[in-house]
């Protein structure tokens, strides 16, 4: 049995084991967090944005995405039609009809976070209460990454007119607080945001100097040609 005295000596004791850290919970109220949304997206548009759609810029495309198995199909799809629209292609609901077929996969389309904190979760002393959570350092990075492959090829000779290898781009959203101040925004995700809505989630953002931390792997020479007609 513990005496009443020796209370304060467990609290403490009890705050000492626990400054080793501890984790906190996603809070969202859809099913994934706009950021996580965001990350991928915007790998997605980094990695897409490595493709060169000239070769067959003014041709009749049919795209064929079949192969494409990974989170996000729908986004991936459409923003790749909207780049072949860039470059004035056509296109077509039928191979039979289209001079090029596009194909398109995924070799690996999520996010991953670390996070670091430095502090005490809520401890519960019973009928004394409570030691409120202490927080004196907090670390989080989220990255999201896409890495596609895009293979174009003339319908009538077969020749390859987009050979991209594969191309992997990676976002990322990084905050810390100290001490309760705070956060400290920066990286790509926080740029696009305030780029686009002028509006940033604290008083201090970094920002990033190379807003993409992307990798353009490019597997062999391009033999891609110009579509003749």
């Amino acid at each position: 049995m513990i005496c009443r005295n020796s209370w304060p000596l467990v609290a403490i004791t009890s705050l000492s084991v626990s400054f080793l850290g501890y984790s906190s919970m996603k809070e969202s109220d859809t099913s994934r967090t706009g950021l996580e949304q965001l990350l991928i997206s915007s790998a997605i548009d980094q990695s897409l944005a490595k493709v060169d759609f000239g070769p067959i810029a003014g041709s009749k495309v049919h795209l064929k995405t079949d192969l494409l198995d990974c989170v996000d199909r729908n986004y991936i799809i459409l923003t790749t039609r909207s780049k072949l629209l860039a470059h004035h292609c056509e296109l077509m609901d039928k191979p039979d009809d289209a001079d090029i077929l596009l194909e398109i996969a995924s070799g690996g389309v999520g996010t991953d976070r670390r996070d670091i904190t430095v502090g005490s979760p809520e401890i519960p002393l019973g009928i004394m209460g409570s030691i409120p959570k202490v927080n004196l350092y907090e670390w989080k990075k989220a990255m999201g990454t896409a890495k596609l492959v895009l293979v174009g090829t003339d319908i009538k000779t077969k020749r390859p007119m987009i050979n991209s290898g594969f191309t992997l781009a990676r976002s990322d959203h990084q905050h810390w607080t100290m001490m309760g101040s705070g956060p400290v925004l920066s990286g790509s995700v926080a740029d696009q945001i305030k780029q686009h809505t002028g509006t940033s989630e604290t008083l201090i953002q970094i920002p990033t100097a190379n807003t993409s931390r992307s990798f353009d792997l490019t597997a062999g020479n391009n033999d891609s040609q110009s579509l003749r007609r």
